[in-house]
């Protein structure tokens, strides 16, 4: 994983802080949905992000209001964190 800070990846997972206690990708710091843009407001806009949720969805979403932001270099995990436990990666816990 990317060392954080400017021009790194920066993993935002944007479940509740409950879920995201019960295993998150190592590095990703936790913004819930709602409060993505808040958490990233003073980030360099050209700062690669990535996303991530339980299925998806709720990351597709916070994708979408960090391109209104003016973020350029923005994804998301498609299938979230059920795919990537079923792919076996690392936890944090």
């Amino acid at each position: 994983m990317a060392q954080q800070g400017k021009g790194a990846l920066r993993i935002l997972d944007v479940r509740s802080p409950r879920e995201f206690v019960q295993g998150h990708i190592q590095g990703a710091v936790n913004a819930p949905l709602g409060t993505t843009g808040g958490a990233c407001k003073d980030w360099s806009r050209e700062t690669p992000i990535a996303l991530v949720c339980l299925s998806g969805h709720r990351s597709q979403a916070a994708a979408a209001e960090l391109l209104r932001m003016g973020f350029s270099d923005v994804s998301h995990l498609t299938g979230g964190m059920i795919a990537w436990r079923r792919a076996r990666l690392p936890l944090k816990r």
